[in-house]
């Protein structure tokens, strides 16, 4: 073998996820087809897929849909949680009185006020990105918070024994320090914000992947609505992957 020609074990180790997600549905589709498991229970995913491919175009604007209120609540939610992270930082003061109900609203799954927002805002896509913009907020906020809670002492009084003043303290020791946390806090948020919209789409929504996955569900249109799954478990991955790859580029390990 060549020198630096992959081998067989590096080929393997590196596309290990994507033999696993193929051995997954190859379960799936042979326990469905050896146990005769009624499709209204579990739909084979071959079904799903060919469903997929043959209807796409029925199934975009559902799609679009939810990819338009997570593209949109996700940023505002994650930019809204960023700076008033930064701004709490800043004052200790405010930092503590704010702590318990950063950890209430943290603590509390923004899903179940979907119902009061239904009464203020009515149905629609509005509710669906409140809910986003609530999950990725508290999430990315709290992560950051905690990130700067575990700063070493010492570097602030380093700071200070040099006269640095507290713009330098900012940007010298708090921002390189909650840089890490910050990109945990956005990585939550994604897959939150995204449980958010679903949810949200599901209670009180008119349309979207989750409005036409309970109407699936519900009338037992289970190779249809395992499609929807499958899109939405695309989308997912790929937005917590490329919040993973700029992790990977401007957090140093």
């Amino acid at each position: 073998m060549k020198k630096g020609q992959p081998t067989i074990k590096k080929i393997l180790f590196n596309q290990s996820p994507v033999i696993v997600l193929i051995l997954i549905f190859v379960i799936l589709e042979l326990a469905v087809r050896i146990f005769h498991i009624p499709v209204y229970i579990l739909a084979p995913p071959v079904d799903s897929f060919a469903y997929i491919f043959a209807s796409f175009g029925e199934m975009w604007p559902h799609i679009w849909a939810t990819m338009v209120q997570y593209l949109l609540g996700y940023p505002i939610g994650s930019a809204l949680g960023i700076l008033l992270a930064l701004c709490f930082i800043s004052s200790r003061t405010l930092s503590k009185a704010i702590d318990p109900y950063l950890t209430i609203l943290s603590c509390m799954p923004q899903i179940i006020l979907i119902p009061l927002l239904k009464i203020w805002l009515g149905y629609g896509a509005m509710v669906c990105m409140i809910v986003c913009i609530l999950s990725c907020f508290s999430c990315t906020m709290s992560q950051i918070m905690t990130g700067a809670s575990m700063i070493p002492p010492d570097r602030f009084e380093l700071i200070k024994t040099c006269k640095g003043t507290k713009l330098q303290t900012f940007f010298q020791i708090i921002i390189p320090s909650v840089w890490p946390s910050t990109f945990t806090g956005l990585k939550l948020g994604a897959i939150l914000g995204l449980a958010g919209v679903i949810g949200g789409e599901m209670i009180g929504g008119t349309e979207g992947i989750g409005y036409v996955v309970k109407l699936n569900t519900n009338i037992y249109l289970m190779v249809e609505m395992f499609a929807y799954v499958y899109i939405l478990m695309a989308f997912g991955y790929i937005v917590y992957s490329l919040i993973a790859m700029l992790e990977a580029k401007f957090v140093k390990s």
